[in-house]
């Protein structure tokens, strides 16, 4: 009797615990959400593709800046000098291969951070400004958070801008194609010298790249599927070319939008650059890096000089160079997310 009772306990308990198992929730291990936008989905993920992107874009299209800034920094010269004189100078000067190395550590350096924060920055600014990622947003929030996020950028790369200005413009060279050299130049007349230009800087990409990032997904709405009609749907060669075509679309609009603005901004600059050979009073440096009248009278003299159409000198070279690297960032800031298993929205 007593074997008995003691194995009825034993199934009781053998129950109990059954019954327990089955109405108590289990406790499982906290999967990471996989939204684009979630909590884990690291904002610091799109670092990599983005920046993978933008190096190869910059290096890819340096040339074309170069003659962009030849034709740009001319426009405030009493004469006109066509872009086949521009370039025997240059090529003079520095060789054929120049065009290829004359200033472009500056300048991958400076596009690349540029458009590194400003397609970091994007994203960012729109959930800070409008609380949520930029497709769930407006064109006319996109335009303002592009522009927002031109403002950590403009910061960052102007000595890089000046720097590249003087190396570009050197015939002289003075500084042996050298960045450290050209920003002594102006780091010797004071910690804000180098700065000189930040008003134009940030006045060009905004008006770059805020009408760029809105128009994006427009144009890609338009080129994606006249490509997939003529590779394929699953053509993965159509893909990229509907990606390249609709980022050129827009990287010429707001090349053609900023054209004025950053052709005034380059000779701010390269009047600085000619400036800082002799001392320079911290006033004068204040103004030449941040007052907007200052900045707007460079083209006021331009334009009084030359006409306004010299505002618009290097336009073509304007939109076959940031419609170049705007076709290449939408094409390849895409592939690399894809590449390096990123899924956070960056535009």
């Amino acid at each position: 009797g007593v074997h008995h009772m003691r194995s009825m306990q034993a199934n009781e308990r053998e129950a109990m615990q059954a019954s327990l198992e089955t109405t108590t929730p289990k406790l499982v291990a906290h999967q990471p959400s996989t939204t684009p936008n979630g909590s884990d989905a690291s904002k610091i993920s799109t670092l990599l593709p983005i920046s993978a992107g933008c190096i190869v874009s910059a290096a890819a299209m340096y040339p074309a800046d170069v003659v962009r800034a030849l034709r740009m920094a001319s426009a405030s010269e009493a004469t006109a000098t066509s872009t086949v004189q521009l370039l025997r100078s240059f090529i003079s000067a520095h060789g054929v291969l120049g065009l290829a190395k004359q200033g472009v550590f500056p300048e991958i350096a400076r596009a690349t951070l540029m458009r590194v924060a400003q397609f970091f920055s994007y994203p960012l600014a729109h959930e800070a400004l409008f609380g949520g990622p930029p497709s769930s947003g407006s064109t006319s929030t996109q335009v303002l958070s592009g522009m927002a996020a031109c403002l950590p950028s403009s910061l960052a790369i102007t000595p890089l801008e000046n720097a590249k200005i003087a190396l570009q413009l050197d015939h002289a060279k003075q500084f042996n194609n050298s960045t450290d050299a050209a920003l002594r130049h102006l780091w010797r007349r004071g910690a804000l010298a180098p700065y000189i230009g930040f008003q134009g800087v940030f006045t060009r990409s905004a008006l770059s790249f805020g009408p760029y990032i809105a128009a994006l997904p427009y144009c890609q709405r338009v080129t994606r599927p006249a490509a997939a009609e003529v590779f394929g749907g699953s053509s993965a060669f159509g893909t990229v070319l509907g990606n390249l075509t609709g980022g050129l679309l827009a990287g010429a609009l707001g090349a053609a939008i900023n054209c004025p603005f950053d052709l005034v901004r380059t000779n701010l600059q390269k009047q600085a650059v000619a400036l800082a050979a002799e001392p320079m009073s911290r006033s004068q440096i204040a103004t030449l890096a941040f007052s907007p009248s200052t900045y707007f009278e460079v083209g006021r003299q331009i334009a009084y000089k030359n006409g306004v159409g010299a505002l618009y000198r290097g336009l073509a070279f304007k939109i076959a160079h940031i419609g170049g690297v705007g076709a290449l960032n939408a094409a390849l800031i895409p592939y690399f997310k894809r590449t390096f298993g990123v899924r956070r929205e960056v535009f």
